[in-house]
C-alpha cells in the first residue's frame, strides 16, 4: 500500500478533479449498495410470495412504506423502475469517475514530461557524460507512459472497485454479521500471496524498464551512427546486439506476465472457495429460519459481486506496481541536482571587454587522474589565442571551463577580473559564442537555425550575418532560400554548409568572447578557405579561443598555447615557438616537411 500512496500523492496534485472523482466513486459505491439491497424484496416479494406476500421488506423498501406510503401492490412495479434508475445511476457515475481520473492522469503526465524536459535541459554536461541518450528517452517516453496507465486508468479502477468492495462488505455485515464473520475467516489467506505478488512485480518491473532503456539506447546509437555501421558492415553485429536485448526484455516480460496472469485466477479461486463455504452455511441458516430466501439471495449476490472488484483490484495492482517502479525511475531525474549551480547571490555579468584569466586551475572529471594541472594564463581583450597539442591533452576541457560546462576542481577563472562562479549562467553564456566540429543544427528552416531562439529578427540582419559567414550564396540557391528545411542535424547540407550556418548563428549572437573548437577540421580545401574567410569576419574585435590541429589556420594568432598532458608546455606566437625546440616545432615539421627541408 505504501507504493500506491506514492501515486496517490502524485494524483493529489490535481486535487480539485481528484475530489470530484472521489465523490463520483462514492456514488458508484452507493448505487452498488442499493442494487444489492433491492435483491431481497425482488426475491421475497415478487417471486417467493407474489402480489399477496407479506414478508418483511429490506431497508430501502421500508423507506417507501414509511415516507411515501407505498403499498405492497405498488411495490411490484416500483422495484423494477428503481432497479433501472440504480443501474443508470451507477453507469453514469462510473463514466464520470473514469473520465475525471483519465483527465487527471493526462494532466499529470503532461506536467511530468514538461518538468523532465526542463530538468534535463538544465543538467550539467557531466550528467550527460554518465547517462546515455537512450536511457533518458526511455524515461521520458516509456516510463511516463507506464505512469499514465497506472494513474489515468488503473488508479481510478483501483479506487472505484475498492469503495465498491467496502460498500458490499458493509452490506453483508449489516444484513447478517454472523454469517459474514464466518465467511471472511478464509479471506485473509489471500493477502499474503497478494503481497508476495506485489513485491515480485516491483522487482521485475524495474528490471523490465532497465531492459527497455537498453533497447532505446541501442536503437538510438544504431540510427545516429548508421553511417559508421554501414561503413564497417556491422549490420549483423548491431542486429545481434538488438536481438539479445529484446530477448532479455522478453524473458522479463514473460515472468511479469506469468505473475500478472496468476494473480487474478488465484483471487477468483479464493472467491470460489468462499462462495462454496457461504452456500453451505446459508442453506443451514435458511432451514433454521434465521433468514429468508431473499435475504440470503441478496447476501450471496453481494458476495458474488465482490469477485469482480477483487479481480479488478488485483489486475489494477499489477499495473500500479509497474507504474510505481517507473515513477521511482522518473523521480531519479527530477530529484537530481545540476552539478553546475549558481550561487544564491549570483548577479548578471556586465557587458565584458573580453579579458580571460586562468588562475591556478586544475580539473578532473571524476576521482580519477586530473585532466588539467595548474593552468595559468591571461588573454587580453580582442586577442586570438590558439590551443594546439596532441588529442586528449586537455584543450577542449579548457574552453569548456570558460563556459562553465564544468567547474574547476581547483583555482578560478576570471572574465574582466570577475570570477565566473559569482555571476549568473545566462549572463555569462550569452557573452560567449561557440562553434564546434560537431555542428548541432535543428530540423527546421535555415532562418530559424541562424536565429536560434531569437524572435522577430529582421531578415536583413540574418542576411547580413549569412554573408559575413560566406553562407548567403548557397542559401540563396536552395529551393526556398532562407525558408528551406535542412533536415535532421542539417543532413540536406554539406559539412561546409553546416559549418557556415553555425558560424552565422554565432555571429548573430555578437559575443565578445568566441570559442572555435576544431571549426575547420574534416573539410575539403575549398570549404576550408570559405570557412577561414568567414571566421576572419567573425573573429574581428573579439577575444577568440581557437582549437586546431592544422597549424596553418592559427599562424596569425596573437598567442599559441601548446597543451600536453594537461599542462601548458609552451606559450608564445608562431615565430617564437618555431625558434624553440619542442612540441610545436615537431608538429609543424610533421605537417610541413617541405619547409623543414628548406630550413635544413
Amino acid at each position: 500500500m505504501k507504493e500506491i500512496f506514492k501515486l496517490l500523492r502524485l494524483t493529489w496534485t490535481q486535487k480539485n478533479r481528484f475530489i470530484l472523482a472521489l465523490v463520483f466513486i462514492l456514488f458508484v459505491a452507493f448505487f452498488t449498495y442499493v442494487f444489492v439491497e433491492l435483491i431481497q424484496p425482488i426475491i421475497d416479494e415478487m417471486f417467493v410470495k407474489g402480489p399477496n406476500g407479506g414478508l418483511e421488506s429490506g431497508e430501502v423498501t421500508s423507506l417507501f412504506f414509511k415516507y411515501l406510503n407505498v403499498s405492497q401492490e405498488e411495490l411490484l412495479w416500483i422495484i423494477p423502475v428503481l432497479l433501472v434508475v440504480v443501474i443508470f445511476g451507477k453507469g453514469l457515475f462510473t463514466f464520470l469517475s473514469s473520465y475525471f481520473m483519465k483527465s487527471i492522469g493526462l494532466k499529470i503526465v503532461k506536467k511530468m514530461r514538461d518538468d523532465l524536459f526542463e530538468q534535463i535541459l538544465y543538467q550539467s554536461s557531466s550528467y550527460f557524460d554518465r547517462i546515455s541518450t537512450g536511457e533518458l528517452l526511455s524515461r521520458v517516453t516509456n516510463d511516463v507512459d507506464r505512469i499514465r496507465e497506472a494513474v489515468a486508468g488503473n488508479m481510478g479502477d483501483f479506487l472505484r472497485e475498492l469503495f465498491i468492495l467496502i460498500a458490499l462488505l458493509a452490506y453483508v455485515f449489516v444484513r447478517d454479521w454472523q454469517m459474514a464473520l464466518t465467511a471472511f475467516i478464509v479471506a485473509p489467506l489471500a493477502i499474503i500471496p497478494l503481497s508476495v505478488f506485489s513485491k515480485y512485480l516491483r522487482k521485475k518491473g524495474r528490471q523490465n524498464q532497465e531492459r527497455v532503456a537498453r533497447i532505446f539506447r541501442l536503437l538510438h546509437e544504431a540510427i545516429t551512427g548508421h553511417k559508421v555501421v554501414k561503413a564497417f558492415t556491422m549490420e549483423r553485429f548491431e542486429h545481434k546486439k538488438f536481438l539479445e536485448a529484446t530477448q532479455r526484455h522478453l524473458k522479463t516480460g514473460l515472468k511479469l506476465g506469468l505473475i500478472g496472469s496468476l494473480s487474478s485466477p488465484f483471487m477468483e479461486f479464493m472467491g470460489g472457495a468462499l462462495a462454496a463455504f457461504i452456500l453451505t452455511v446459508g442453506a443451514h441458516r435458511i432451514s433454521r429460519g434465521y433468514i429468508s430466501p431473499g435475504e440470503f439471495g441478496s447476501f450471496v449476490m453481494a458476495i458474488f459481486l465482490m469477485y469482480m472488484p477483487i479481480k479488478r483490484i488485483s489486475r489494477a495492482n499489477n499495473v500500479i506496481q509497474h507504474g510505481v517502479v517507473c515513477y521511482q525511475r522518473v523521480r531519479e531525474i527530477l530529484d537530481s541536482s545540476p552539478q553546475i549551480r549558481e550561487k544564491p547571490n549570483a548577479y548578471p555579468l556586465p557587458k565584458v571587454k573580453g579579458e580571460v584569466k586562468f588562475d591556478h586551475v586544475s580539473f578532473c572529471y571524476s576521482d580519477s587522474q586530473p585532466v588539467l594541472h595548474d593552468i595559468n594564463f591571461t588573454v587580453k581583450p580582442k586577442e586570438t589565442v590558439a590551443l594546439v597539442g596532441l588529442s586528449g591533452g586537455g584543450k577542449t576541457t579548457i574552453v569548456n571551463l570558460i563556459s562553465r560546462f564544468y567547474d574547476p576542481t581547483m583555482g578560478k577563472i576570471l572574465v574582466d577580473g570577475i570570477d565566473i562562479k559569482d555571476v549568473t549562467l545566462l549572463s555569462l553564456r550569452s557573452q560567449i559564442g561557440l562553434v564546434t566540429q560537431e555542428i548541432v543544427l535543428f530540423n527546421d528552416t535555415v532562418f530559424n537555425n541562424i536565429a536560434y531562439g531569437l524572435k522577430e529578427i529582421p531578415i536583413k540582419r540574418i542576411i547580413k550575418v549569412a554573408k559575413a559567414a560566406k553562407a548567403h550564396d548557397f542559401i540563396h540557391n536552395l529551393p526556398e532560400g532562407y525558408d528551406s528545411e535542412i533536415g535532421e542535424k542539417g543532413a540536406l547540407l554539406s559539412s561546409g554548409q553546416q559549418q557556415r550556418l553555425a558560424i552565422a548563428r554565432a555571429l548573430l549572437k555578437n559575443p565578445p568572447i568566441l570559442i572555435l573548437d576544431e571549426a575547420t577540421s574534416a573539410l575539403d580545401s575549398k570549404s576550408e578557405k570559405l570557412i577561414q574567410a568567414a571566421l576572419a569576419n567573425v573573429m574581428k574585435d573579439r577575444t577568440t579561443f581557437v582549437i586546431a590541429h592544422r597549424l596553418s589556420t592559427i599562424r596569425n594568432a596573437h598567442k599559441i598555447m601548446v597543451i600536453d598532458e594537461g599542462r601548458i608546455a609552451q606559450f608564445g606566437n608562431h615565430r617564437e615557438l618555431l625558434r624553440r625546440e619542442g612540441i610545436y616545432k615537431k608538429l609543424h615539421d610533421l605537417q610541413f616537411p617541405e619547409k623543414k627541408e628548406e630550413t635544413e
